[in-house]
């Protein structure tokens, strides 16, 4: 199969070529409104008033934001090494993400929608663009030229940049991290395999950091009418049940976006990787359970889908960690107890 790929390598890579012209030439980058957080962009709310950064809630929300991540740091350099499993449940979890970002991008094409399932495609580029998603979603179920796919999904980035802007690029920024991922651990010989492996991991941490911070900025801090839209529409603050009174839904949607921006801080400098990444998971489960038992199972459906490639990136980071480079770790001494101690191998008679 090999020998087969290297061959149709030179022509795949040209097909590429031609067809990101032909996008290029077609395409439209008019503005398109379309739904984030489950609800219409041009949706308002009466007696809306958003956060200034002089108010308390957000100056107190800004000081936890720093005593979480500099707690992230102390922890990580306290923290003992977890052991590194073996090469078969590596390539498993690899496996996985595969998998899920290729479903997740098929499925989000058949619905005529981009990378994810609000960013509907409009216009002959955008249908170029959602033949181009399914065309790699197939290639990543099927595992057939993986590499090239990666190629196509960074190339398919760009077509979402171009259609709706820098904002939606940075959102979704982790589907590159995915991509470089996938890239690089299907490059075609061993050596440049071992080269480039040792950053994989740490392309895609800090990438979907990024996205995180994007996400949380754009959609619930600056964008809080959009997630006060939501919660009066969905009964998700739960808080005033648990005798939190004082939490209104305007606080709770400051709440998750800073706790959405201190995930990503956290991510891109790769502290307690696997506890945020286990945190992180929790909060993307609880927003499907929520769903469920709302009774709204195609919301629940279409989050889960969104979802996917960022429920593989969560496994492979739980696993991996930080990855062995770019993490504010490797700038500090090393701190931990024990850690110079030598494995001393014991005589059977004794």
């Amino acid at each position: 199969m090999s020998s087969i790929e290297n061959k149709l390598s030179p022509a795949l890579l040209l097909s590429l070529g031609a067809f990101l012209i032909l996008v290029l030439t077609f395409s439209a980058t008019q503005a398109f409104a379309h739904v984030r957080w489950f609800v219409d962009t041009n949706v308002t709310i009466e007696n809306f008033v958003a956060y200034r950064i002089t108010d308390p809630e957000v100056l107190i929300w800004i000081a936890m934001s720093i005593m979480i991540v500099l707690a992230s740091f102390v922890l990580d350099t306290k923290l003992p090494e977890v052991r590194v499993v073996g090469s078969e449940t590596r390539h498993d979890f690899i496996e996985i993400l595969r998998i899920f970002t290729g479903m997740s991008l098929l499925l989000t094409a058949y619905e005529g929608t981009l990378l994810a399932p609000h960013l509907v495609a409009y216009g002959a580029f955008g249908t170029k663009l959602i033949f181009l998603q399914a065309i790699i979603g197939i290639l990543l179920i099927a595992n057939r030229f993986v590499r090239h796919a990666a190629i196509l999904l960074i190339i398919l980035h760009l077509g979402l940049t171009i259609q709706f802007g820098v904002l939606a690029a940075l959102e979704y920024l982790s589907m590159v991290g995915i991509a470089i991922f996938l890239l690089i651990n299907n490059l075609p010989t061993p050596e440049l395999r071992a080269q480039y492996k040792p950053f994989s991991v740490a392309i895609m941490r800090i990438l979907v950091g990024i996205s995180l911070i994007t996400l949380g900025l754009a959609e619930k801090l600056f964008g809080a009418i959009l997630a006060e839209s939501f919660l009066a529409a969905n009964p998700w603050n739960f808080l005033p049940a648990l005798g939190f009174e004082f939490v209104t839904d305007r606080l709770f949607a400051l709440s998750a976006g800073f706790v959405e921006v201190i995930f990503g801080i956290i991510l891109v400098l790769g502290t307690t990787t696997r506890l945020t990444v286990l945190a992180l998971s929790m909060v993307l489960l609880t927003s499907n359970v929520l769903f469920l038992i709302e009774g709204n199972n195609e919301a629940a459906l279409v989050e889960f889908v969104g979802h996917m490639p960022i429920i593989g990136v969560a496994l492979v980071l739980l696993l991996l960690g930080a990855g062995q480079r770019w993490k504010l770790r490797k700038l500090v001494p090393d701190w931990r107890k024990n850690t110079n101690l030598k494995t001393v191998r014991v005589p059977h008679d004794v």
